[in-house]
């Protein structure tokens, strides 16, 4: 038998009416869309199009204004990169400062990072508080005349805190600033309205709503134009070149459109759900701590995400929890052992974060799941 699957975080399964909205796009229509000279283009064309509105109608834009992409690191290292040469095109002799925070997902880190040595730029990774937040007081302290882009994630991957991202849209709005976030673990979760929220970029990945893995989209504002990060063909408005994906793009715009009409209820079910677990861990397991938000705390922590902390290193237990899968730090670093870099952050000592595990739940996760996992959670932690 399978494990019981909590790890929605790391990826959700694939809906079975997202495949079914792909599959006749990789049989009988199978067209290019920059071919609109038969039908087999202007199909493909048309159900592109759908699928940008499906993704347009959930986070409150224009079709316009979204690029289609292999995923969310791809539109992060686009934003750091397009922008800088943006910003030395308009003022090659200014000084370029940009600031991200020390629990962003390792595709910003590394992509400023990267922008430092190889671009010049300055760069800020500024503290988060003990919950992962930061917050306009907490930013305005690292702002400098000079700074162009703020890049905060919209939920943590980890932990699931979530950040004031209007408020710190808007602060960068009246500072002149561009803001980027990076939204893949809020899309279809929490809602995400950009005519309310002046973020400048947002990025995501379709495969954490049920979508395909492999592809996204980045958002920018209509008022805001970059140069290509890739040469060819001139797709999607010059904006990003190559043939499109279109089964992907197909699925990606089913799974916005269910995520548009699911979501609220979804997050009421996982809500309860977790608690329920938390619940009756915490009976047989008094010294058991919540990282992050408490789950009380609706409008700080992800419906979905529970990050716990054990009274011993998971990776001594991990036989005993073979019947469940979970993460025990990021699924999108595989370079070592190391404790996550997220809960250092937030204040954890080595031997505390690697005691952690992250469960997270979703769509097909049952009472009976929640049961079966707080009993191997309890049976491996349980002190003898």
């Amino acid at each position: 038998m399978k494990p019981i699957y909590l790890d929605y975080n790391a990826t959700t399964p694939t809906d079975p009416a997202v495949i079914e909205s792909m599959l006749p796009f990789l049989y009988e229509n199978f067209g290019n869309p920059a071919n609109i000279l038969n039908q087999y283009g202007w199909t493909a064309e048309n159900a592109v199009k759908e699928a940008a509105k499906n993704v347009a109608d959930l986070i409150h834009c224009q079709p316009q204004e979204l690029v289609w992409n292999a995923g969310a690191t791809e539109g992060n290292n686009t934003v750091v990169f397009a922008l800088i040469r943006k910003l030395k095109q308009l003022e090659p002799n200014e000084k370029i400062h940009f600031i991200t925070s020390q629990a962003e997902h390792w595709s910003v880190i590394n992509s400023f990072k990267a922008a430092e040595k190889f671009e010049g730029i300055e760069l800020d990774l500024i503290p988060v508080n003990q919950d992962g937040i930061v917050t306009v007081q907490d930013l305005k302290k690292y702002i400098k005349p000079h700074t162009k882009l703020v890049s905060l994630m919209w939920v943590n991957n980890e932990i699931g805190s979530i950040n004031p991202v209007k408020e710190l849209a808007e602060f960068c709005q009246q500072n002149k600033i561009y803001f980027h976030t990076d939204a893949t673990q809020a899309l279809g979760k929490i809602d995400v309205d950009l005519q309310k929220t002046p973020v400048h970029f947002l990025t995501f990945s379709a495969h954490k709503f049920y979508g395909p893995k492999g592809v996204g989209c980045l958002f920018t504002r209509a008022m805001i134009q970059l140069d290509p990060f890739l040469f060819g063909g001139g797709q999607q408005r010059n904006q990003r070149s190559g043939t499109l994906n279109v089964p992907s793009i197909v699925g990606t715009g089913t799974a916005a459109k269910i995520a548009k009409e699911k979501m609220h209820a979804e997050a009421k079910r996982t809500r309860e759900l977790l608690k329920k677990l938390y619940t009756e861990l915490k009976i047989e397991l008094p010294d058991l701590k919540i990282n992050g938000p408490d789950l009380e705390n609706t409008d700080l922590r992800s419906p979905v995400n529970l990050s716990l902390q054990f009274n011993k290193q998971a990776d001594l237990v991990l036989p005993e929890l073979s019947k469940i899968a979970f993460s025990l730090g990021s699924a999108c670093s595989t370079a070592g052992t190391s404790s996550s870099h997220v809960l250092k952050a937030i204040g954890l000592t080595d031997k505390q974060a690697q005691s952690t595990i992250r469960l997270s739940i979703g769509r097909w996760t049952t009472e009976s799941d929640i049961r079966q996992a707080a009993e191997t959670l309890i049976k491996a932690f349980k002190p003898c």
